[in-house]
């Protein structure tokens, strides 16, 4: 383990899960889970009918199964510390660099670069990473498109604002479960606690975001339909937070075969991608400030 501490955070790193164990804020620890990265999404019935879930499979646990190749420490400065981590995928070996800069401050800085090695694999679902909270931490506010879902490929109709909701709010209960939730274009999201303690996230520059009180897998029927319903959803004691630079859209020029249109999916090439979190209070101020000042230095 690696810990590190600052006047109101501590954060224990585990070398061999190569991501977080735990961070603490103001003693309130934030993290259930720390994260990892995520290159699956749960089958729309779009995915279904142009054989998605067969035909890109190799990315389903590419995440879970990684293989953590090395982790180094270093003292960048005197109010900071890097862990860069290398990690190997099962999926055609690709690898996946990610560093993360902690600053005194209690801010990580999350830098990520996807580098395939076989570029004769599918492409991706998705292109970020997960992680969950504690129970209770259901409160969500975001600067980005909404109030309602959207995604990369169906966006336009929802406006750039300042929007509040819970965890329960952001679900939308399609008749068979499948991806839900998600909200493009988004500068930063917020997932607190009810006495306003929790997580700031900031894109660098734009993410793909959504945080509901299920798992990814809750949606996910495996490559074939089951005949599962919104019934079969139950709430978790927990939050899972999903921050992505995409996931390939939702596709619908028809739902029998077509997939979506190329400028919406992720080829398998070099990407890279980063995001910020920070642990926050309501003694911290406004997520606006906050997010402008991080963005000014960073």
């Amino acid at each position: 383990m690696v810990t590190i501490t600052g006047t109101r955070f501590t954060a224990v790193f585990d070398r061999g899960l190569g991501t977080w164990a735990s961070l603490r804020y103001d003693g309130t620890e934030l993290l259930r889970t720390g994260p990892e990265p995520n290159f699956w999404r749960a089958p729309t019935d779009n995915d279904y009918g142009n054989r998605m879930p067969r035909r890109q499979r190799v990315w389903r646990l590419a995440g879970p199964d990684r293989h953590v190749d090395s982790v180094g420490v270093t003292r960048t400065g005197t109010d900071r510390v890097t862990l860069a981590v290398a990690q190997t995928l099962p999926a055609g070996r690709a690898r996946l660099f990610t560093s993360y800069q902690v600053f005194g401050t209690g801010e990580i800085v999350v830098r990520n670069r996807f580098v395939p090695d076989d570029t004769l694999y599918p492409s991706l679902p998705r292109l970020g990473m997960r992680f969950t909270m504690p129970d209770g931490f259901d409160r969500v506010s975001w600067f980005g498109r909404g109030p309602q879902e959207n995604y990369w490929d169906r966006k336009t109709g929802a406006r750039v604002g300042l929007y509040h909701a819970t965890t329960a709010d952001l679900y939308f209960p399609y008749v068979r479960p499948q991806e839900n939730g998600t909200r493009a274009d988004v500068r930063w999201m917020t997932v607190t606690n009810a006495d306003g303690t929790g997580l700031l996230a900031v894109g660098m520059p734009l993410l793909e975001a959504s945080a509901l009180p299920d798992l990814q897998e809750d949606f996910d029927e495996g490559q074939e339909k089951t005949g599962r319903h919104t019934t079969d959803i139950r709430p978790r004691n927990l939050t899972e937070v999903r921050l992505d630079l995409h996931q390939m859209g939702v596709g619908g020029d028809d739902s029998w075969g077509a997939q979506q249109l190329p400028q919406y999916q992720l080829p398998l090439r070099v990407w890279e991608w980063a995001f910020m979190l920070r642990p926050i209070s309501r003694a911290d101020g406004s997520p606006f400030d906050l997010a402008r000042a991080i963005a000014d230095s960073r």
